[in-house]
């Protein structure tokens, strides 16, 4: 599901204007999506994280090691957590996802010297405390269903690859449901 989703983000960006670089590798990590368009004087940058649980069980942050001991068995347990456990590990999430000088070292080696905005893109999740801490990080969230409600009305006259026929395939829906 989550190639899908990405490739919907990745097709919605190219949408938008930005030209898009999806999975982008840096030793064992990798980031979703990287997207830069014009915007003003400068170039707009956007590193852009998809999560696309449509029955989620789990968190998205994982917890970190020193909040196992006396919890949880594995650092993705579903016991339910408290706003204590879940700071640190949404800290630590943003940290790995958004921030850290590998991913620093990523985007830097696709464009250099931008400033990039932060942004995730979510389906259902567990907590919304858990979402609302991930912003107060300074991550912009878009809902999955936004993204998909604008691919069902816009025509934009970029379309990218990948998601261009599922994207397709959701305007006729939207247009069809509109007719009836």
């Amino acid at each position: 599901m989550a190639l899908l989703a990405e490739s919907l983000v990745d097709e919605w960006l190219n949408r938008k204007g930005f030209f898009t670089v999806r999975g982008l590798k840096h030793g064992v990590g990798e980031l979703d999506l990287l997207g830069v368009r014009p915007g003003g004087s400068a170039l707009e940058a956007w590193h852009v994280e998809v999560q696309a649980s449509f029955r989620p069980i789990g968190y998205i942050t994982p917890l970190p090691a020193k909040s196992l001991e006396g919890f949880a068995k594995t650092k993705t347990s579903m016991k339910a957590r408290q706003l204590e456990q879940l700071e640190p590990a949404v800290a630590a999430w943003v940290e790995k996802k958004f921030l850290s000088a590998a991913k620093r070292a990523a985007r830097d080696q696709a464009w250099p010297g931008l400033n990039w905005k932060y942004v995730l893109v979510h389906a259902v999740v567990r907590e919304q405390s858990e979402l609302d801490l991930i912003a107060s990080h300074g991550v912009d969230l878009i809902p999955l269903h936004r993204v998909l409600e604008d691919l069902g009305k816009e025509n934009g006259s970029i379309k990218g690859g990948a998601g261009t026929d599922l994207s397709e395939l959701i305007q006729y829906f939207y247009r069809s449901s509109q007719r009836q």
